[in-house]
């Protein structure tokens, strides 16, 4: 694991945070880094979630490291690589939440975008900003914003380089929760606890079908959403979810 992105281990959620002060921006060590504690993670059979932030308490991420260079890609492969690594996010096995513990912008916020749920500081702002350097999106931020706040929206985000205050973001839907400072973590890992308590072979289902979904044709989307059930239908989870009914009690989850 590299030194630019720190992992551990709290009950049933793996941590990982970017600690490259003073802006924790994506630089070719950050995207290793990131990847491997994605891998680490989804190798892992006792975890339920993944939470990603950043250190400090007044950057979750300000984009790329403009002055980092490409290592030994091109630009085009470099993208390519942090596209793909995005995209692992987004297809992770187990939820990833954002702890976004202060403003995000350009990559900042195309990575927390393709975790699955945002938990934002109050009095944040984030924003696509890059057409204010004469660029676009590239990590795919032009993809995933119009799908979560709709493509007018977006579009205006993103040609005029708009910067939304915390608030603005959260009634668009761009964040899932609202935070004080200095509570962005405990959130995320309060949210993550109750993650924990759902049953695994079901949230791992949804996450496959919602993942694959805007790729597939709604036949398609079907078919896999009757695959996942009837395979769910065959599990343990599946009897202690529905005995756990009739009796009046909680169910034990156990992913089996």
């Amino acid at each position: 694991m590299s030194d630019a992105v720190l992992y551990e281990v709290k009950d049933r959620a793996a941590v990982a945070t970017i600690n490259k002060p003073k802006a924790n921006q994506l630089s070719l060590e950050v995207f290793k880094g990131l990847s491997a504690a994605l891998d680490q993670a989804a190798g892992d059979k006792n975890l339920r979630s993944f939470v990603l932030t950043g250190s400090g308490d007044r950057i979750f991420c300000a984009g790329a490291d403009l002055t980092g260079g490409f290592g030994d890609y091109g630009p085009v492969d470099f993208l390519k690589m942090a596209q793909d690594i995005f995209n692992k996010i987004e297809y992770m096995p187990i939820p990833v939440i954002a702890a976004m513990n202060g403003h995000a912008f350009g990559g900042g916020l195309e990575m927390a975008m393709a975790c699955h749920f945002r938990i934002l500081k109050k009095g944040s702002r984030v924003g696509l900003t890059e057409t204010n350097l004469g660029i676009m999106p590239g990590y795919g931020g032009s993809l995933r914003l119009p799908r979560i706040i709709g493509r007018a929206k977006a579009l205006e985000c993103m040609l005029l380089g708009r910067q939304l205050e915390a608030e603005e973001a959260f009634s668009l839907g761009l964040a899932y929760q609202l935070a004080e400072e200095g509570e962005t973590l405990e959130k995320a890992l309060m949210l993550a606890e109750t993650l924990a308590g759902r049953p695994p072979l079901a949230v791992k289902a949804i996450l496959r079908v919602v993942a694959a979904s805007p790729s597939i044709s709604p036949e398609l989307h079907l078919q896999m959403e009757r695959e996942e059930l009837a395979n769910l239908f065959t599990s343990q989870d599946t009897m202690e979810g529905m005995m756990a009914f009739a009796q009046k009690r909680p169910p034990v989850f156990k992913g089996e």
